[in-house]
């Protein structure tokens, strides 16, 4: 088995099994609550799909990103293309009122059946070869993907010498699982069973 191989044992879960299980029996209501000024549940699931999306499609592999096709920006109706780092509570507040959480649901899918597609075709080939800096600098700073108030220094440093296996592991798992993990305290929160 591959590493790639290895990574889809675990997305698949994420964007079936687990995303079904978190918004189980949750209300539209509950979807954009914010308890105790926690992050929504809608916001938490915008928030990973445009992670996965700009890591697997913008940073590993400069592809046009999911979002960009289909007319998702309009079916979603977020008003803004950023992933939601640094975002102020009103903004937070502002976006998940406004989302189509159907068609955020829907992006979340599609967003999950590109990696799967692209990983299915390319599999583990190059994930050692650095994402070019100023594809990594033209996407902090120039896309609309990270937002006006991100220490765009910091996130550059961060990522400094990511290559495409780092971004794909980074975006399209560890951090949805770690943000999967918030959305579970926000559900618990909002009186629903871990799931």
């Amino acid at each position: 088995m591959d590493a790639a191989q290895f990574l889809l044992l675990r997305h698949e879960p994420l964007h079936g099994m687990m995303t079904d299980r978190l918004l189980a029996d949750v209300s539209e209501a509950q979807l954009r609550a914010r308890p105790h000024g926690q992050n929504s549940l809608a916001w938490l699931l915008w928030h990973v799909a445009r992670g996965e999306d700009i890591g697997v499609n913008a940073f590993a592999y400069d592809r046009p990103q999911v979002y960009d096709t289909d007319g998702w920006s309009e079916r979603i109706g977020a008003g803004r293309r950023e992933l939601g780092t640094s975002m102020t509570s009103a903004e937070v507040d502002d976006l998940t009122a406004r989302v189509d959480v159907a068609a955020l649901r829907a992006y979340w899918r599609a967003v999950g059946d590109r990696t799967l597609e692209i990983l299915g075709g390319e599999g583990s080939r190059g994930w050692d070869h650095a994402v070019e800096p100023a594809r990594m600098r033209r996407i902090i700073r120039e896309s609309g993907d990270y937002g006006p108030h991100v220490d765009t220094n910091r996130v550059e440093t961060f990522y400094a010498c990511m290559t495409r296996g780092w971004a794909i592991a980074h975006l399209a798992l560890s951090h949805s699982f770690g943000h999967f993990g918030e959305a579970t305290v926000v559900r618990g929160m909002l009186g629903h069973p871990n799931v």
